[in-house]
């Protein structure tokens, strides 16, 4: 029965593909050129990378084998921790397992199926993003078609392998605790496991594995080169495999394939026994409903509207958001991850090697526009899905007494005010740790608190030029159309904003650094006008095309 369902999904994309006409085709295509060229800007970045550590003397193919451990340890982990998460929607909460348990189909074909589902949607990214570093990999070790051949052999087992851990995380977490609750507690760890991961990587300081004369003995840096990493997982029998595969020792490299594809068959097969006895059990507690315990007592927004009736309808609609965003563990689990950000971000910016104050100053004044796209991110998951995860309830508000503007106004109260605050703690903070001198401390303070206003404001215009009432899942919306524009107009508005300012900042380090009359106040002015222009512009235009496209939507 399997084989049915897996017909069935082959068919849904064929189909979805051969419908694909005019503009939509059109749309798809772009999009998918560029997303080559980032995936060939990578592959740039990767080759330079082991080309040169390629040419390190002695310790040169040591070190490219030994990042590749490093790199596919981190993909297997970062798998492992999506698919925990993923697997609670697939297995559990996906819109069509009513309708597949109504069909005559085998409870462990449908398991199967959307375990399957789950392992793919844990995975695809992160292998496509280390697809370049492959590519580049096998052009500096100088291995034929078959090097790629083989990788693309053993990567299944790989990611099969890194997905069972989640699915069999969350089948025995279900059957042990049958309630919708426990899908909340496994995001938080998930979203906690993936910050442990994210921030440990970073302050282990990994730049170090560049700089062999860190170690005090040379043969001690040699011996941790040749040390496994984590020889008892998965990422190593891959690596190993490669490594033996470059040197021509077909032996070992059957040996280590051999040993993976075992491992996922046994595991898959324990997981096959285990759901005919465990699955049906969580998901039928899943589809409960936790039970609200509510009070009495007033709440702050109809206090507020008592005394302002005018504002009455806003209000009704905040705290509706509000509620919904305390009752549900995934945004707080987002907050753990953007906790973690913060703090690798502004860790990033204290070990930057800069001598002088003024090289301090300019990177400060530059990091605006690294702030700013980190404000950008944070707004693509929290800002831009703002309108779409109304979802079928929709349709209420569009019955209310209330307008489509009201409704952008009180989205974008409700999240203008988390960005503005990471903003202004990452270019503060960094620019105390940078020491920069106060005209440049003024200027990245004022510059990101506008930038902040402006990528809030268009995130909420282009979630309503873009919305998706019948996603399931928020990650859909993030790499949607509209998502991808959103942060294609969020870099180019941070750059030129960055080259708005460029002009006063260079005429400030002249002065600093003692030439005559350095401002030219003519230039200042039309700087300023600009950046007033600009920053219009990017208010002005998203909001009114989001906010007409959003009153002519029917439900």
């Amino acid at each position: 029965m399997l084989n049915i369902l897996i017909k069935r999904k082959v068919t849904t994309v064929v189909n979805t593909l051969l419908s694909l006409r005019g503009w939509k085709l059109g749309k798809n295509l772009m999009f998918a050129g560029v997303g080559l060229l980032m995936l060939a800007a990578l592959y740039g970045a990767f080759w330079r990378l082991l080309a040169y550590l390629e040419g390190v003397q002695l310790i040169g193919p040591m070190l490219s084998w030994k990042l590749t451990s490093m790199v596919l340890l981190m993909t297997f982990s970062m798998i492992i921790v999506s698919s925990i998460i993923i697997s609670m929607t697939t297995l559990y909460y996906s819109s069509d397992l009513k309708f597949l348990f109504s069909c005559p189909l085998d409870l462990r074909s449908v398991f199967l199926d959307k375990s399957l589902e789950t392992v793919f949607y844990s995975s695809w990214t992160l292998v496509l993003a280390i697809f370049p570093y492959i590519l580049a990999l096998g052009r500096v070790k100088a291995l034929g078609a078959g090097f790629y051949l083989s990788y693309a052999l053993l990567m299944v087992p790989y990611v099969m392998l890194a997905g069972a851990f989640g699915i069999l995380f969350s089948m025995v977490v279900m059957y042990s605790f049958p309630s919708s609750r426990t899908r909340d507690i496994t995001w938080l760890l998930g979203s906690l496991s993936v910050a442990f991961v994210y921030v440990a990587f970073r302050f282990s300081r990994p730049e170090q594995l560049l700089r062999p004369d860190s170690l005090q003995v040379v043969a001690q840096y040699i011996e941790y080169l040749q040390t496994p990493t984590a020889p008892y997982l998965p990422s190593w029998w891959v690596t190993k495999a490669m490594v033996a595969y470059s040197a021509g020792h077909w032996l070992v490299f059957l040996r280590s394939a051999l040993v993976l594809s075992a491992s996922a068959a046994a595991i898959y097969a324990f997981i096959y026994f285990l759901a005919g006895r465990l699955y049906m059990r969580g998901f039928s507690g899943a589809q409960g409903s936790p039970r609200f315990r509510g009070g009495r007592e007033l709440q702050p927004e109809q206090r507020l509207a008592a005394k302002w009736p005018a504002l009455r309808a806003s209000l009704t609609l905040f705290w509706k958001d509000r509620l919904g965003m305390t009752r549900d563990a995934r945004y707080w689990s987002q907050v753990i991850l953007i906790a973690a950000l913060i703090a690798v971000y502004l860790f990033s910016i204290r070990q930057l090697p800069l001598d002088t104050p003024d090289l301090k100053s300019l990177v400060s004044f530059l990091n605006v526009g690294v702030a700013g796209f980190v404000v950008a991110a944070i707004g693509l998951r929290f800002t831009f899905p703002a309108i779409s995860l109304e979802g079928g309830s929709y349709w209420l508000l569009k019955s209310a007494p209330v307008s489509a503007a009201a409704i952008m106004r009180e989205k974008l109260l409700l999240s203008l005010p988390s960005s503005v605050v990471i903003g202004l703690v990452l270019i503060v903070v960094s620019s105390r740790l940078l020491g920069a001198d106060l005209f440049i401390f003024i200027l990245s303070t004022v510059t990101i608190l506008a930038a902040s206003v402006v990528i809030s404001v268009m995130g909420i215009g282009l979630g309503a030029l873009f919305p998706d009432f019948k996603v399931e899942n928020i990650h859909q919306l993030e790499s949607s159309y509209g998502g991808f524009l959103y942060m294609a107009c969020s870099m180019g508005y941070l750059a030129l904003l960055v080259g708005v300012e460029a002009w006063p900042v260079q005429m400030h380090f002249a002065e600093r650094f003692g030439r005559q009359h350095p401002w030219d106040m003519r230039a200042v002015a039309l700087c300023a006008a600009v950046f007033v222009l600009l920053n219009f512009t990017a208010l002005y235009v998203p909001w009114k095309l989001g906010l007409r496209n959003l009153e002519r939507h029917e439900v």
